[in-house]
């Protein structure tokens, strides 16, 4: 057995090593980007979690992945273990769903659907033991995949103009006008064209 085994970088009870870790998370995550803004708060990515967890002996193992899905939907369950690396013990369990219904990933590939249900199910096992840590690092204890605004959806829009022909795109993503605004950080009333073809979009969708 090699030493990051034996010797974890940081202990899970000892107080005084986990807050140089959340010290240390703070300065990488945000170094290496391992965080999304959303919604005005910046949410780990799993990538960020693995990182926490690799530092005090923790490792994920996918145990299970079932395809729940029906005619009308593609949806898939998995299930995660964080395990001890010394002891190979579980030490925290996440179950997790992803599906086509979901409105940032309507035009995923099941492969992707499946991909993200065990990147959540990471997520969740890791968020489950070790959320207060990454809040004392300053940052949510939500990792962003479990969020529904999606990463690979929002920030595009966001830097596009209103006058953008993909914000047909982004109106099929929101549900009311007071969320495109949202989207698009706009302040003032929306015009009398734009306000027609989001009315006249949803009514298709």
């Amino acid at each position: 057995m090699n030493e990051l085994q034996t010797n974890p970088s940081y202990q899970l009870i000892n107080k005084d090593s986990l807050l140089t870790l959340s010290n240390e998370l703070a300065l990488l995550i945000k170094e290496k980007g391992l965080s999304s803004n959303i919604q005005g708060k910046q949410f780990v990515n799993v990538e960020g979690w693995g990182y926490a967890g690799a530092a005090i002996g923790l490792i994920p193992i996918i145990t299970k992945v079932e395809n729940v899905s029906t005619e009308s939907e593609i949806k898939y369950l998995a299930v995660c273990e964080v395990r001890n690396i010394v002891t190979g013990l579980p030490v925290s369990v996440g179950h997790a769903l992803c599906s086509n219904k979901e409105k940032s990933k309507r035009s995923f590939d099941e492969y992707a659907i499946l991909s993200m249900a065990q990147t959540r199910a990471e997520g969740k096992a890791y968020r489950l033991l070790l959320g207060w840590l990454m809040k004392a690092a300053g940052f949510e204890a939500t990792p962003a995949e479990e969020m529904d605004f999606a990463k690979e959806v929002l920030p595009p829009y966001i830097k596009k103009h209103k006058e953008d022909a993909d914000i047909k795109i982004a109106i099929e993503f929101c549900e009311s006008i007071d969320e495109l605004k949202q989207l698009y950080n706009w302040n003032a009333p929306l015009s009398k064209d734009l306000t027609e073809l989001f009315t006249a979009k949803k009514s298709t969708l």
